[in-house]
C-alpha cells in the first residue's frame, strides 16, 4: 500500500510500540517538536487551571490516550495517588505492563522521567520518578468505544480527573462518535471533576513505519463547543505551536482545554 493511501487507527497495522518508540521513546525520531512543551503546558503552564496551580486535583485520574502519550503521567503521579489507565488495543496493554514490570524490550521512556524531574528542579531522580509512576498505575483496562457500553463488564468509580492527548481525533471516523467518545469521558467523571484534553488542530494524518494513518480533522470552534455540550465548562485554553514541519503528522497546533464536569448528561 502507497504511503498516500490512509488507513484508520483500528486497523492492526497500527503498532502500539511502534507508534510509541517513533514519537515518544528515548530514541523518538524528532527531538524539536511539542512533547516537552505539551507535558510543561500541562502541568506547569502559565494559565492558572494546571496540577501545579492546584485547580486540578484529587485521588484519582483517568488517562485516555494512543500509548505514546503517557509523559503527562509522569507528572501526575506526584498529585494523584491512583491512575487508571484505559487503552483501545491489546497490544497497549501489553506495553504499559512490560514496562511496568521492566521487562526486556519494554519502550524506553526515561527522557520523559527525566523531563518531569526538570520540571521540578530537579537534576536527578528520575529512576524514582519512574518507580513512582509505575506504583500509582493501579488499573489498565482496554475498552471498545464502537460498542454502547466500551468499558464492558468493568465498572469504575468515577473519579476526579482525566486527560486524554490526541486520542479521540485519532480514534474517531466522523464528529457523531467525537461526541459520543466525550460523552463516555464525562461519564468516568465526578461533577465537579476536571477533563484535560490536549487536541491536534486541523489534522489528517499520523504515520507510523510505511503507513499513513487517518485522524479526523477538526478546528478548535468545533472541539470547545463538543465539550461544551457533553456537560464541561471550560475553565481554559492554551495552545502549543508546531516548532517543526515534518511530515510524519500535519496538524496546525495543539489545542490544550481545561474543563470541569458541570453535570451529568
Amino acid at each position: 500500500m502507497s504511503v498516500t493511501e490512509c488507513k484508520y487507527n483500528d486497523n492492526e497495522e497500527s503498532d502500539t510500540c511502534c507508534l510509541c518508540k517513533k514519537y515518544a521513546g528515548y530514541n523518538r525520531l524528532y527531538n524539536e517538536d511539542g512533547t516537552e512543551d505539551m507535558m510543561e503546558n500541562i502541568v506547569m503552564g502559565d494559565y492558572k487551571f494546571s496540577f501545579h496551580a492546584g485547580s486540578v486535583k484529587g485521588d484519582t485520574i483517568i488517562d485516555v490516550n494512543l500509548c505514546l502519550f503517557r509523559f503527562p503521567l509522569f507528572v501526575a503521579a506526584d498529585y494523584f495517588k491512583n491512575i487508571i489507565k484505559i487503552e483501545s488495543s491489546d497490544c497497549s496493554v501489553e506495553e504499559i505492563q512490560k514496562w511496568i514490570k521492566k521487562e526486556p524490550g519494554a519502550v524506553d521512556k526515561s527522557h520523559l522521567a527525566m523531563l518531569a524531574c526538570a520540571l521540578k528542579g530537579k537534576s536527578t531522580g528520575w529512576k524514582e520518578q519512574e518507580d513512582k509512576l509505575r506504583g500509582a498505575i493501579k488499573q489498565i483496562i482496554k475498552w471498545d468505544i464502537e460498542e454502547e457500553n466500551p468499558l464492558g463488564s468493568v465498572v469504575l468509580p468515577q473519579v476526579d480527573c482525566l486527560i486524554s492527548v490526541v486520542y479521540i481525533e485519532s480514534v474517531c471516523k466522523d464528529h457523531n462518535k467525537y461526541f459520543k467518545v466525550l460523552k463516555h469521558f464525562s461519564s468516568l467523571l465526578k461533577t465537579g471533576g476536571h477533563l484535560i484534553l490536549i487536541a491536534p488542530i486541523n489534522t489528517t494524518y499520523y504515520t507510523v513505519g510505511q503507513h499513513k494513518f487517518s485522524v479526523l480533522k477538526c478546528d478548535e470552534v468545533f472541539v470547545q463547543k463538543a465539550v461544551g455540550d457533553t456537560g464541561f465548562i471550560v475553565k481554559s485554553t492554551d495552545r502549543i505551536e508546531r516548532k517543526c514541519n515534518y511530515v510524519l503528522a500535519d496538524y496546525e497546533y495543539l489545542a490544550c482545554i481545561v474543563a470541569y464536569k458541570e453535570r451529568e448528561i
